[in-house]
C-alpha cells in the first residue's frame, strides 16, 4: 500500500489547476511539477520500505478526505500526478511503474469517506 497525504494533494485539486492554467500556462507547468515530484518522492519511499505492485493490475483507491467542501471529482483529478509519480519513481534503476497505460494499469476501485484527522489517499494493488 502506498499512501499520500491529502493535506499536500490539497493544492493541486482539479479546480485550484485549472485556474492556475487560466492564469498562466508556467504555473500551471510549475504546479504540476511540484505535485508529480511529491508524489514520486512517497513512491520512491514505498518502494526503500519494500512496496512493489505486480503490473498489470487493479487498483483500489481510498480516498479519506479532510472534510466534504471539495467534490470528490476535484480530488479524484490528482491521480494524474499520482500516476505520473508512479512512473518518474525508481530506485537503482528499478522502474515502480514502466507506464500508466492501460497496458500495466487495468482500472482501479475509488472510495471517498472522511477522516478529519488523517486525511489521505491509500493505494493498493488488486487482481
Amino acid at each position: 500500500m502506498i499512501e499520500f497525504d491529502l493535506n499536500v494533494l490539497k493544492s493541486y485539486t482539479l479546480n485550484k489547476y485549472i485556474q492556475a492554467e487560466r492564469q498562466n500556462r508556467y504555473i500551471g507547468s510549475k504546479m504540476k511539477k511540484q505535485a508529480t515530484n511529491y508524489c514520486q518522492l512517497v513512491v520512491q519511499q514505498a518502494m526503500v520500505d519494500g512496496v512493489r505492485f505486480e503490473w498489470p493490475c487493479k487498483l483500489e483507491i481510498k480516498w479519506y478526505l479532510p472534510d466534504q467542501r471539495i467534490d470528490p471529482d476535484n480530488w479524484s483529478f490528482t491521480k494524474k500526478f499520482i500516476f505520473d509519480g508512479m512512473q518518474k519513481a525508481n530506485i537503482s534503476s528499478e522502474m515502480f511503474l514502466p507506464n500508466d497505460s492501460y497496458k500495466f494499469v487495468k482500472g482501479y476501485d475509488e472510495t471517498f469517506e472522511v477522516d478529519k484527522l488523517h486525511p489521505r489517499v491509500e493505494i493498493r494493488a488488486i487482481k
